[in-house]
Parts: structure tokens; sequence; C-alpha cells
């Protein structure tokens, strides 16, 4: 019964491992994929690209280190309101749209300024620079959390050190069972002894 119990356990545990584990798996391989396919883009999964905020000038809307969600549009269908983030210099800014107007060579062009910011940015935004529009999914903080797991202290936290305690715990698990077996052992070699002192004692 207590084995029937420990293999449910296990396999209920595994099963749990790969709904977590698969999906993050094929999601990293994608934007990895992306990443060369599209080297021009910022990657994503089914038209959303995750990004890391990493400056103040959406603030209070978007925190420093908020990791928010964009999706993909279409620039023609842009409004002054709409947040963006465009690519400047492979820098991916996300700010919000203040204006729009045609540019010399007859194209649209986006004005576009941080909320945090008392100025509208330098230069107008290209349809071509336009990465995606913020329609207000975010994770808070997420970004800080992701960019310190790819520090060396973050990689040490959260890679070595898992690594080294299921090592251990491998260790202990496989000593445990070896001691198992022995006291199995023991005792049905203990059994049979009884059992042949018996067999004589009956044969008398």
């Amino acid at each position: 019964m207590s084995r029937d119990r420990k293999i449910s356990v296990r396999s209920v545990m595994g099963g749990i491992l790969c709904v977590i584990f698969i999906p993050v798996i094929f999601i990293n391989l994608t934007l990895i994929i992306s990443t060369y396919t599209k080297p021009g883009e910022i990657p994503g999964v089914f038209g959303i690209k995750p990004v890391i905020v990493l400056s103040g000038s959406m603030e209070p809307v978007i925190q420093t280190g908020d990791m928010i969600f964009l999706h993909s549009t279409d620039p023609a269908r842009l409004q002054t309101g709409d947040v963006i983030c465009y690519l400047d210099s492979d820098q991916a800014i996300t700010h919000r749209i203040v204006g729009i107007r045609e540019g010399e060579d007859g194209q649209v062009r986006y004005v576009t300024q941080g909320d945090g910011n008392n100025t509208a940015d330098r230069q107008a935004v290209s349809a071509d620079q336009v990465q995606g529009i913020w329609r207000g999914g975010k994770i808070p903080g997420m970004g800080s959390g992701i960019m310190f797991m790819q520090s060396a202290a973050g990689m040490i936290l959260f890679m070595i050190c898992p690594l080294c305690l299921f090592i251990l715990w491998d260790i202990w698990r496989r000593r445990r069972l070896d001691r198992e077996e022995q006291n199995t052992g023991c005792s049905g070699s203990r059994i049979e002894r009884i059992q042949v002192q018996r067999k004589g004692r009956s044969g008398r």
C-alpha cells in the first residue's frame, strides 16, 4: 500500500513538473529561434512579446523592473494615446503616442513621450520601428527577477545550488534504498533459517 502511494505521488509530481517545464522549454526555444530568424525584431510567441522595462520613463503606469507583454499590431491602426514599443539603435523603448504626423518622405511618423517625461522624444518613430502595442498586460517586478537570475549571483542561487541539492538528495535516496534492500535480505535469510529449524524439529 505504501509503495503504491509512493509511486502515485511520484507520478503526480512528474506530471506537474512536465506541465510546468515543457511549456517553458517550448517558449524559450521559440524565442531563441525567433531571435535568429528575425534579428531586427523583438522575439515573441503567438504574437505576444515579453519585454523587460529598464527605465522609469513610463511611471507610474509602468515601473522599472516590470515585465510587460506586447501585442503584434498593424501600425496603420495606431492612434494617439496608444502605448507602443519601438526599436531605436537596437534599444527597446516603450512610450505613449502623443501625436501622429507625416514625415518628409510622405510616410506616417509617431511622436512619442514617456508618461514620466516632461517633453516628447526628439525623433519621431516610423512604422518599421514599431514592435507592438501594450494593452496593459504586465507582471510587476518580474523583469528585475529575470535580470537577477541572469547575473552571476542569480545563476549560482537558482542553478548551481539547486543542482547541488538534487545531487545530494539523489545520493541520500540511493543509500536509503541500499539499506532497505540489505534489511530486506537479512530479514529474508532469518525467515529461511527459522523455517529450516522448524522443519528439523518436526522431522525429529
